[in-house]
């Protein structure tokens, strides 16, 4: 049961919702849930920017953050974009 939670929170950390955590684990919506109540919701809404690793935080009931700023969110888009351009051109 404790690496179900582990793999809960470590999903909902990547910015998963109930049913996408659900459907990975092969558990019901309503586990994850409860899963996520019982844990800390602090610990939940702290994470780091994707792009430049710096500590972000989340706001309670919105969407998990996954960049600091726009330009963060705007340089990783891009340069994603580019490496696979370059995958295909080779």
């Amino acid at each position: 049961m404790e690496t179900i939670k582990r793999e809960v929170i470590k999903l909902k950390k990547a910015g998963y919702g109930f049913v996408k955590i659900a459907n990975t684990l092969s558990i019901s919506v309503k586990e994850v849930r409860s899963i996520c109540k019982e844990v800390d919701k602090v610990e939940l809404l702290k994470g780091n920017c994707k792009q430049c690793n710096s500590k972000i935080t989340s706001v309670k009931g919105k969407k998990i953050k996954q960049f600091c700023s726009d330009r963060c969110r705007w340089d990783y888009w891009n340069n994603k974009q580019k490496v696979e351009r370059y995958k295909n051109d080779i």
